[in-house]
């Protein structure tokens, strides 16, 4: 953060505003949104604006974050959200069917509602959708990621939706390709099977278009001004846009380069520097992309006069590694990487915001923006620091596992990404306080302890403060208990 920045310790009201927008970019870390001088647009909001530099994300990957930032609870708290994606088989590829919230969830959208607040959700995420239960209180949504998705190539989408949603399909071709696997030597089985797995990764990224630089920001774009021109009811409005670009997989220029994270999370392919250079340049490409659209949405918004009185809310759900701590991508370990995201609050009047720039260096846990967003409204929502716990409930990519159990005793690569998911499906959770930070991992890896001023939490100094460990270990249990 610039040093010309007033510091902040707290910010207890953000002060009434007729229209609350927010924008979540999906995987956008804090270390590559604060300071970037191509993100010409997010740093207009952050120069006039409220910037939390320390924000945390409560969970590792976009459905538990999500959840707890709509009901204002720990992921590990939510049934739905902390599911076992791993071990049950049943599951769609995508989880485009499973529910992440329960049907009478009370949400941030639904309190709004009930305040007056007509709510809009614009989604390119396919799990932030009316199909999952994240959309719950909404009284409008555009699930957009679909059509965003697969206009790229359409035959090859279709087949691809099919096979994603027939449950019944996929158990039947499963089956099949196991029992004429019974006929192929085990050497031969082990290569088909990687070559299979990297022409699926392709083929997908193909499908939906994965490696152009738009995700669906620009039909977010042409959807919000429809609605705005054709649909708004001049009632007061709660905008949550949901723009998934910083998303893997990305731009390289490289197509013969493989971005199957566990590929490289087994070891089968070197997680070498190069290559991680060339995916965050890839991702900062997609930034820059990102960032002249929501150029465009705030001009929108402008012109329809949606900013004449209104507050507007930049942050993510979570960020992303490259090679950091050896890893690659998110739904990880809950390292600042992956859970230290932007959160940028704008007030605006006649089109123009009216803040100078200011920072808050004190930790911040996003479900504290549950309660900021009501104070916004009016309500009884005012801005309560929360102990800052960050969750990380298993991996996402769990569609594959009973393929991965049935060939991991023939398959060497089978087995080794099979190991690497079983490792890396751990639940842990990280919480600071008082300037430290804990991560507490569930199972035989030990806990790790970094002082907050250890920028790229490289030195564990455990050995040395078991007391604060401890203590910080029984914070949380009281938290989550209290919850």
């Amino acid at each position: 953060m610039s040093s010309s920045r007033k510091p902040v310790s707290r910010h207890d009201s953000f002060g009434k505003s007729k229209n609350i927008i927010v924008l979540l970019l999906d995987t956008l870390r804090a270390s590559d949104a604060y300071g970037n001088p191509s993100l010409k647009n997010i740093n207009y909001l952050s120069a006039h604006g409220t910037s939390f530099e320390n924000a945390i994300s409560p969970a590792t990957w976009t459905a538990p974050a999500h959840a707890s930032i709509f009901t204002s609870r720990l992921s590990s708290k939510i049934k739905q959200a902390s599911h076992n994606f791993l071990s049950d088989s049943s599951i769609d590829p995508w989880i485009v069917k499973i529910k992440f919230l329960p049907n009478n969830a009370i949400t941030l959208a639904s309190k709004l509602h009930n305040q007056g607040y007509y709510s809009v959700l614009f989604s390119n995420n396919p799990f932030l959708t009316s199909n999952t239960n994240l959309a719950i209180g909404f009284d409008k949504v555009y699930d957009l990621w679909m059509n965003s998705n697969i206009k790229y190539n359409p035959k090859k989408a279709k087949l691809l939706s099919n096979f994603i949603k027939g449950e019944a399909m996929r158990k039947a071709l499963f089956k099949t390709a196991l029992s004429l696997s019974n006929f192929i030597p085990d050497s031969l089985l082990n290569r088909l099977y990687l070559n299979l797995r990297v022409k699926m990764a392709a083929g997908v990224a193909n499908a939906d278009g994965t490696y152009r630089m738009d995700r669906g920001a620009l039909d977010t774009n042409n959807a919000l001004k429809a609605y705005l021109e054709k649909e708004y009811n001049y009632k007061p409005q709660f905008m949550f846009i949901n723009c998934i670009e910083a998303h893997e997989n990305y731009p390289v220029r490289d197509s013969s380069i493989i971005q199957d994270k566990w590929l490289y999370l087994s070891g089968i392919l070197e997680m070498s520097n190069d290559i991680t250079k060339k995916f965050h340049e890839g991702y900062m490409r997609r930034l820059s992309y990102l960032d002249r659209q929501i150029g465009k949405s705030l001009r929108i918004l402008r012109d329809n006069g949606m900013l004449d009185d209104a507050s507007v809310i930049v942050t993510s759900d979570h960020g992303q590694f490259f090679g950091e701590h050896g890893m690659l991508y998110h739904s990880l370990y809950p390292y600042k990487e992956v859970n230290n995201v932007p959160l940028i609050i704008s007030k605006f009047e006649n089109g123009k915001p009216v803040s100078d720039g200011s920072s808050i260096s004190d930790p911040t846990s996003l479900i504290d923006m549950h309660g900021m967003v009501l104070s916004m409204a009016g309500s009884n929502g005012a801005y309560k620091k929360n102990q800052v716990i960050s969750e990380h409930n298993g991996i996402s990519e769990g569609w594959d596992g009973m393929l991965l159990s049935a060939l991991r005793r023939r398959s060497e690569y089978a087995a080794r990404i099979y190991k690497a998911k079983l490792s890396y499906n751990t639940k842990a959770y990280s919480i600071i306080s008082n300037g430290y930070k804990l991560v507490h991992f569930y199972g035989k890896r030990p806990s790790e302890l970094y002082r907050m001023d250890d920028i790229e939490e490289k030195e564990n100094v455990i050995a040395l403060n078991r007391s604060v460990a401890k203590r910080l270990s029984a914070m949380y249990k009281y938290v989550k208990s209290a919850l």
